[in-house]
């Protein structure tokens, strides 16, 4: 083979390579519409940790009336199969009425605390990144 030929199957392999990247969405130049289109918002995070704070004291309140429910029954109902049994369950029905309120309880915190923290953080990045000036691409690179 000679030198020429050689130079030749260089040229052209260089050509079919690309040594940059292109993401499948944008034009192949690499310019996007340049807008910023995000959007940030903490209300879901805020609206979820509402619903969240609402479950809970229904909860509480439901939980609340189901342990003073059954004052009173005892002495009138003796003998019933449904009094054992309401005392064989009601302790279940506290027992989860108490994780749903308390995981309620953690959700709220969590979620609001997460829509504080993600508006922060995008804001920040935002703040960083926004006045950094990037230079246009070289001839070369279009």
């Amino acid at each position: 083979m000679a030198w020429d030929e050689w130079e030749q199957l260089k040229a052209q392999a260089a050509d079919r390579q690309t040594t940059h990247m292109q993401i499948n969405h944008l034009p192949v130049d690499g310019a996007g519409s340049g807008e910023s289109d995000l959007q940030i918002s903490d209300a879901p995070w805020t609206s979820a940790a509402g619903v969240a704070k609402e479950l809970r004291t229904s909860t509480h309140d439901g939980l609340t009336e189901l342990q003073g429910a059954d004052d009173g029954i005892g002495a009138g109902a003796e003998g019933f199969d449904c009094t054992a049994a309401l005392k064989e369950i009601q302790p279940t029905w506290e027992a989860r009425l108490e994780a749903v309120r308390d995981e309620c309880d953690r959700l709220n915190g969590t979620l609001g605390k997460t829509g504080k923290s993600f508006g922060e953080v995008d804001h920040g990045v935002k703040d960083k990144v926004g006045p950094v000036q990037t230079p246009p691409k070289p001839v070369w690179a279009r």
